[in-house]
């Protein structure tokens, strides 16, 4: 195969239908430089044959995204959908938009693809121009073929033009989400493919069978390695007794390093059952890491933060509530959420010909590189990361402790060694999203105007790990390589666009006793605190429209339409846009909650909820069913009405939003970690369950929304849709609950035991 580096340095020709699968079967010899993101060449291939490449930094998580790349490219290069490919997340062939994450993939990155395809389209219709002898204004283009338009006979194409060649131009910005040409570009009226839903890309293959994923790979001399994970958080290695494997059939070597301990063996099964067969010496910290989950929400609120941020005021909150009519105060709590990925942590290193290639799904695979480049004390130019599919990438999973756990013991051996964890690891070991802690105050007038808000926000996030940081990854705590400073973690605050005329927040971060070497690692999960704040925010709304009297809808709608500024998002406008479509789309009843509770076992109720994550609206309704007498909750309906600017695919952000409502649901009634005194006992799908075929709801209803003041206008911005949709659910059930019940449950999950807890103590 002739390597990217080479195309770029000699003709333009490139085999289409490259893909990381055939990457892990045709190796480079390196070394492995960034990719100038300056040069137009780095983003885009077109060939002889009139089909085109597109090299992107990004990584898709499942979500369609490279599908969306695609199209908006094709459709600013004007060549047809179906006559290009994409690239994606390979370090040595790809720029480096630093991977995935935020829902920022077409907000933010979508618009150097656009201008770098446009001007693509720019420097070919002057190649046109210079061919045909005529102005550039006086030519078109289609399907990417260039046509004089006086004189249709008169054509030639992109591949024609310019394919087996160079583009050889320069572009302009000092970062690469700067990146721009001298093209401008498309009104969105003019885009052909933007709008619509070409088939997913990525989905035949996975069907059929044929994709291969990063847990696949398999190279020549390829070895098989699992960990030994401290039997109790914070314990220390004493002794290892490596007669007690050495006998496997397979066996190869055991790996120590401070407390990191691993297992290496020519087959997977030999090196699993080594790890489970090792004896090892360990002696228990003398303080308990942590306190059980059970107490976990007193000790939060008992505990001395290790900071606060400055609390930010609006008006004279002290003055309201000491004139207010009425007062209110709640609160509630989110425990720690596991990443708990379908397919544990996995990753394989090759180190032939001194060189370092790492095989892993990883959606940040230069934050990978680089990190392991740290680690490792190697250039960054002797390793690549090749990004290939693989299971859940919600945020920081433990791909990335995989990656680099794989990379050092490849060069501790010399030899190609995958690593994968077991279950019980991924789920005890994986990072959390941190548990919060919230207390709410408010005050109503009295014609029942919310006057004044106290919003109190505690989180557990201290020595929060990033992304691939050399000295925060697992195998960096356990061999003593950790940083000096524990990170300081944060604590967020609720988005909305309520006018509320007198408001504080206050944020704390809160840790645990145990920072170092811990299973409870907080780490950021699907929007990584804006479930947990908006579940605490978005109930207190409506316990405040319980207290006025007031729908829960019409509530805030009337504080929403109370504002008079927005920003230059329109985010409010949109705001109230979407708040308005949902309860269309639903049939939203105008009345207070709860409604009257009725005889039987099965009591129904509708909740609402809203937020925004950065310019992506989310407007969402439960109906639920609740059955008194075994306290389960069946999500019956969701209506997500879902404002994200520009929609380049409906089919593919349906999807989207549809999962994440999913998710975002199995997160309300499900899951939660589960620990004692010394470690993680939620450590299987039966202690630590997630949604079943059965809680799936009978119908979810989409509603794409464009709530901005000026739909039609040429440079309507597309926005991210990830995560904006995790945001609001939690509380949507838990108001949902409280409307057919009557009882308020200010902790999640709601499962059974405890909302029939809930319902018990209502009524003795």
């Amino acid at each position: 195969m002739t390597s990217r580096r080479d195309f770029l340095k000699n003709t333009g020709l490139l085999v289409v239908g490259i893909s990381s699968a055939s990457l892990a079967s045709a190796q480079d010899a390196g070394p492995y430089p960034d990719i100038d993101f300056h040069q137009l060449d780095s983003w885009i291939v077109i060939r002889e044959d009139n089909t085109a490449t597109f090299y992107v930094g990004k990584t898709d998580l499942g979500q369609g995204t490279g599908t969306a790349f695609r199209q908006i490219m094709s459709d600013e290069l004007d060549i047809a959908y179906d006559n290009t490919d994409v690239v994606m997340g390979v370090t040595d062939i790809t720029p480096d938009q630093g991977g995935s994450g935020g829902s920022d993939a077409l907000q933010t990155d979508g618009w150097p693809m656009r201008r770098v395809a446009a001007e693509a389209r720019r420097v070919l219709l002057s190649l046109a121009s210079d061919r045909f002898n005529v102005p550039v204004e006086q030519l078109s283009v289609s399907d990417g073929v260039v046509t004089v338009t006086a004189n249709p006979s008169r054509s030639i194409t992109y591949g024609e033009l310019i394919g087996g060649k160079r583009f050889n131009v320069t572009l302009t910005g000092d970062r690469v989400n700067d990146l721009t040409g001298q093209a401008p570009l498309k009104a969105v009226q003019d885009l052909k493919m933007t709008g619509t839903s070409p088939q997913r890309f990525d989905i035949p293959p996975k069907v059929d069978g044929s994709l291969k994923w990063a847990v696949d790979v398999k190279v020549p001399g390829m070895v098989h390695a699992r960990n030994v994970k401290p039997p109790t958080a914070g314990a220390q290695l004493v002794s290892i007794d490596e007669s007690s494997v050495s006998g496997i059939p397979g066996f190869i070597q055991v790996v120590r390093e401070g407390n990191y301990i691993a297992v290496v063996c020519e087959r997977e099964e030999q090196a699993i059952q080594a790890a489970r067969q090792l004896k090892a010496e360990w002696k228990k910290p003398e303080a308990s890491p942590f306190p059980p989950s059970d107490d976990l929400h007193s000790f939060m609120r008992a505990a001395e933060p290790t900071s606060s941020g400055q609390p930010s005021f609006e008006g004279d909150p002290d003055a309201a509530f000491a004139g207010a009519a009425k007062r209110f105060e709640g609160d509630y709590f989110v425990p720690f959420v596991g990443h708990t990925a379908i397919g544990p942590a996995h990753a394989m290193a090759d180190p032939t010909d001194g060189q370092l290639t790492i095989y892993s799904n990883d959606m940040k695979s230069y934050g990978l590189r680089n990190g392991v480049a740290q680690f490792l004390n190697m250039p960054a130019d002797k390793i690549r990361v090749v990004w290939m599919d693989g299971p859940q990438a919600y945020g920081r999973t433990a791909a990335d402790d995989a990656g680099f756990e794989a990379a050092y013991l490849a060069t501790k051996l010399n030899r190609p060694v995958r690593v994968q964890w077991m279950r019980d690891e991924e789920t005890a070991w994986d990072t959390k999203g941190p548990a919060y802690a919230m207390r709410m105050r408010g005050a109503l007038d009295a014609d029942g105007n919310l006057i004044a808000a106290d919003q109190d926000f505690r989180a557990i996030d201290y020595n929060h790990v990033g992304y691939n940081e050399h000295d925060s990854v697992l195998i960096a705590q356990l061999t003593g390589r950790r940083r000096t400073t524990p990170a300081a973690g944060r604590a967020s605050v609720s988005t909305d666009s309520y006018a509320i005329p007198n408001r504080r927040f206050s944020t704390h971060v809160v840790s645990l006793p145990l920072i170092w070497e811990t299973p409870l690692r907080t780490g950021n999960l699907r929007d990584p605190d804006g479930p947990q704040v908006t579940f605490g925010s978005e109930s207190f709304i409506d316990e405040m429209a319980y207290q006025a009297g007031a729908d829960p809808v019409a509530f805030r709608l009337k504080m929403l339409e109370a504002g008079t500024g927005d920003d230059d998002g329109f985010r409010r406008t949109r705001s109230i846009a979407c708040v308005k479509a949902a309860a269309e789309a639903y049939g939203w009843d105008t009345r207070t909650s709860p409604k009257p509770i009725a005889d039987g076992d099965i009591l129904t109720g509708r909740g609402f909820a809203y937020s925004y994550r950065s310019q992506t609206i989310a407007a969402e309704i439960a109906e639920v069913e609740v059955n008194r007498r075994t306290g389960k909750v069946w999500v019956k309906r969701i209506v997500c009405a879902h404002d994200c600017g520009l929609v380049v695919n409906p089919v593919g952000l349906r999807h989207t939003v549809e999962c994440a409502l999913q998710y975002s649901l199995s997160r309300a009634l499900h899951e939660e970690v589960a620990f004692n005194s010394e470690k993680v006992t939620s450590v299987d799908w039966g202690s630590h369950p997630s949604l079943r075929h059965s809680d799936t709801p009978e119908k979810i209803d989409i509603i794409l929304v464009n709530g901005d003041p000026n739909p039609d206008r040429p440079d309507l911005p597309h926005y991210g849709a990830g995560e904006a949709s995790c945001k609001p659910l939690l509380a949507a059930v838990g108001n949902a609950i409280f409307d057919a019940t009557g009882v308020r449950i200010r902790s999640v999950p709601f499962r059974p035991a405890r909302v029939l807890a809930a319902l018990n103590a209502a009524t003795a």
